[in-house]
């Protein structure tokens, strides 16, 4: 059954985030949707327990640490790679999206629904059972390259490099704590530092 979960949730994703770039579909709900069926999915079918080696408290500060530093780091490499026009175009791009919505609904359906619901999904479904049947090493590279393989599917340089450099934290947090605290924690400030302070100098230009 979890194996089930985790192909139709990898073909649901590629299919819906492809359907959503060619604007068939609004990026918020569908998000939104779309993460909290398979964070449903995960709990009911999978075991993504909050923290078997470490302490709730522990992971949780580690997490939070990181998405931090993850957000400084990001703010710093956006600010080189808007240099260029193509990557220009692609972070404008993400914001643009980010601003189909109000700013509020927004914030409250990607922490509340839409990285509870990855982060169940991809390291508590995913990458437990590529864990069990082969090793911790392997089955988090795998998971890894599963979710930067799915995030390929927008077509966008930004989003794809936010799911290497991401995608590695979180996999290597969810392998160090045993569990989901860590890299929720850390996705979760993140996200919400990237909603509400875009690492953009001139915002206006998002808007046009």
């Amino acid at each position: 059954m979890p194996e089930a979960v985790i192909v139709a949730g990898i073909i649901v994703q590629v299919v819906v985030w492809r359907m959503v770039v060619r604007d068939r579909l609004p990026f918020w709900p569908t998000t939104a949707v779309t993460f909290t069926a398979l964070g449903i999915a995960s709990l009911l079918t999978g075991d993504p327990s909050c923290c078997r080696e470490k302490e709730v408290s522990v992971a949780a500060g580690a997490g939070i640490a990181s998405g931090t530093a993850l957000y400084g780091a990001t703010r710093l490499v956006v600010g080189l790679a808007t240099r260029y026009p193509r990557l220009d175009r692609g972070v404008t791009d993400v914001y643009r999206r980010a601003q189909e919505t109000s700013f509020l609904i927004a914030l409250a359906l990607t922490l509340a629904i839409a990285v509870p619901g990855e982060e169940l999904f991809w390291r508590g479904l995913v990458l437990s059972e590529a864990q069990e049947t082969t090793s911790s090493m392997t089955g988090a590279l795998l998971t890894w390259a599963a979710a930067v393989g799915v995030n390929a599917a927008w077509a966008s340089a930004p989003l794809l490099a936010g799911a290497v450099v991401g995608g590695a934290l979180w996999t290597w947090l969810a392998t160090w704590s045993g569990g989901v605290v860590a890299p929720l924690a850390s996705h979760l400030v993140w996200t919400g530092l990237m909603l509400s302070w875009p690492p953009l100098a001139d915002r206006a230009k998002v808007r046009a």
